[in-house]
């Protein structure tokens, strides 16, 4: 019934179009997204087709015996089409789990696109999984603002905006990386021991491919960068990938004015503005002070999932 076969360079423009018009893809599924970090990953997604057509993608790749979809990516899973049918993905499902079997791998690491992502309803993969794999889920914590139920900020958030627009700071959109990732990478260096994920050359060229999708929002104090963050703009969430301040920054509240302005702004044409995640360890580690502080911007809790079951 399902023809599931290994996605190909060639296939890349078949594979974006399908996904720009699924039901539960965005862009980071686009191959020129995915495929920036082509070298660091052995790829191994899975294109579904039916009587021809193609049905279903799985972005995924390999390593040490699993399948992963995709290490790259903050989600993924399986991206459908909006005829996909309940019993349908169970059958995908069984497809892939032989398939994978053939080719002797052990376990799945499986991340599914959250539902706020979703342009229509589309969480039957959640349901094969768990009922006809047997997965497992461990889960990560973000904090999301809906545009139709608006939480009040904290005192203390508004008044930090309050302060930070008395100091004359600014709040404006900037093709400039660089300056805010000077920023970005002290901080994570000086609490973690890392750097971003994306150095910032890798920024600029996803920035240049995704003009509309990902932004980049600065606090200026003259013309000094204090903060910023930078946005992945889908169609339904405005999502915080980065954000960050310098000691300077966090001292006048820098952050506290650019959310007041970029989530009023994206709730104006979005359903929702998601902050992230602030659990670690594979969600076993609850951040209290930094989701206290998105919190404090309204944000309440929505869940990133990892699924895990052994072929």
């Amino acid at each position: 019934m399902f023809e599931i076969v290994r996605y190909t360079p060639e296939k890349a423009d078949e594979w974006n179009g399908f996904v720009a018009h699924s039901k539960n893809g965005t862009f980071l599924l686009n191959r020129r997204y995915m495929d920036y970090h082509a070298d660091r990953f052995c790829d191994h997604s899975l294109m579904v087709y039916r009587r021809g057509r193609l049905y279903a993608v799985l972005p995924a790749n390999e390593a040490d015996g699993t399948l992963f979809s995709h290490q790259g990516l903050t989600y993924g899973g399986l991206i459908m089409n909006e005829k996909a049918t309940a019993a349908d993905i169970v059958s995908v499902f069984k497809g892939i789990n032989s398939a994978l079997r053939n080719e002797h791998f052990q376990r799945v690491i499986y991340k599914p696109t959250p539902w706020i992502y979703h342009r229509q309803p589309a969480e039957e993969d959640l349901y094969a999984i768990v009922e006809f794999c047997g997965a497992t889920v461990s889960r990560g914590l973000s904090s999301t603002v809906s545009r139709d139920c608006r939480n009040k900020w904290y005192r203390i958030r508004a008044c930090g905006a309050k302060h930070a627009r008395q100091q004359n700071l600014v709040v404006e959109e900037t093709g400039d990386y660089r300056p805010f990732w000077s920023i970005l990478s002290q901080n994570l260096q000086e609490r973690y021991g890392l750097l971003p994920v994306h150095t910032v050359e890798e920024m600029e060229l996803l920035h240049e491919r995704f003009p509309e999708n990902i932004r980049l929002f600065v606090v200026k104090d003259g013309q000094q960068t204090i903060g910023g963050t930078v946005l992945y703009v889908t169609d339904r969430v405005v999502h915080s990938q980065y954000i960050a301040a310098s000691a300077y920054g966090k001292k006048v509240h820098a952050l506290d004015l650019l959310f007041q302005e970029v989530v009023d702004q994206a709730l104006q044409t979005h359903a929702f503005f998601d902050f992230g995640i602030s659990t670690e360890k594979h969600g076993t580690y609850l951040n209290e002070q930094l989701i206290y502080q998105k919190e404090g911007f309204g944000g309440r809790g929505i869940c990133y999932d990892w699924y895990e079951w052994t072929l």
